[in-house]
């Protein structure tokens, strides 16, 4: 290829009128989340249970009150924090 050629497939690649070469492959990412295990209750009273919840907030504390809000909106009382972690799969 003469410099005259590779002048012109220079600019046609500028000028966005080349053919468009294929986009590298990126890596998948591993999907990970926030896990939040709760102890939790009606709020009659009885036995506490176990309430696991899976989030994708990057904030523990914000997957936390979320966790606590689904609580309550069932109607059960977070008894206890079982435990938050961040899951990499």
């Amino acid at each position: 290829m003469d410099t005259q050629q590779r002048l012109e497939a220079e600019m046609r690649e500028a000028l966005g009128l080349a053919p468009a070469k294929p986009a590298p492959a990126k890596p998948k990412q591993r999907p990970s989340y926030i896990q939040v295990e709760l102890s939790v209750r009606k709020l009659s009273g009885g036995p506490a249970f176990r309430f696991e919840h899976k989030s994708r907030s990057l904030s523990t504390l914000e997957a936390q009150l979320e966790a606590e809000k689904i609580v309550r909106k069932k109607g059960w009382e977070v008894w206890a924090v079982l435990g938050v972690r961040q899951v990499s799969e």
